[in-house]
């Protein structure tokens, strides 16, 4: 498992090596370093009934099934947030999914700040700013992080609090993305979306946090 992960990397890093990009050293990783563990083909089952996980070397782990499995399991990518937060990502191998039925329907779409986007049949969807509305509380907890002796006890609870209101912020714009993509992508068969360079828009330090915030 792990050592599949480090050659995997090892084989990454030397096609980057000779594509011409700037590659660092390995570092070595201590056990609380690892945020991803990869179980590839084997070494993993799910207990559906009693709601368990059994991965090899590390036992029985209980846990809660978001939604059913449909197809052959051919891996699990344990996970680990900042917050402290385990998930485990299952890969299936199943049929092919059915298509959409078409709509006939094309449609462009115009990106903004004021207005999350303002597409050509005259809709407008607001920009949610989830980090705008977070950023109060965030300025707290990074306060209350700073004054906290680095490894203490009462640090650790600081920090684990500021990534789960982090975490949040990431969940709330995931879960606006997704649904508002899943909309056109049900009603249109044609999307057209302007090309644009947001790194370069993000230079500009009177705008960079809202564009950044609108994701």
């Amino acid at each position: 498992m792990v050592n599949y992960q480090l050659w995997n990397n090892i084989r990454a890093l030397s096609q980057l090596k000779k594509s011409g990009k700037k590659v660092g050293k390995l570092r070595y990783k201590t056990g609380n370093s690892f945020k991803t563990l990869n179980f590839n083909q084997s070494g993993f089952k799910i207990d559906f009934e009693s709601k368990k996980l059994i991965l090899s070397k590390i036992g029985s782990i209980p846990i809660k099934l978001h939604r059913q499995i449909r197809g052959k399991m051919k891996g699990v990518i344990v996970k680990r947030e900042r917050s402290g937060k385990w998930y485990a990502i299952v890969q299936v191998e199943g049929d092919e999914p059915e298509p959409l039925p078409p709509t006939g329907k094309t449609v462009g779409i115009d990106i903004g700040i004021r207005h999350f986007l303002t597409d050509s049949d005259g809709r407008q969807v607001e920009n949610p700013r989830f980090y705008e509305r977070t950023l109060k509380r965030i300025k707290i907890l990074q306060r209350n992080l700073s004054r906290k002796v680095e490894g203490s006890e009462n640090w650790e609870k600081c920090r684990i609090e500021l990534a789960k209101a982090y975490e949040k912020l990431v969940n709330q714009r995931n879960d606006f993305l997704h649904k508002l993509s899943r909309f056109y992508v049900n009603n249109y068969d044609v999307i057209v979306v302007e090309d644009l360079r947001v790194q370069n828009m993000a230079r500009n330090h009177n705008l960079a946090q809202k564009i950044l915030d609108a994701s």
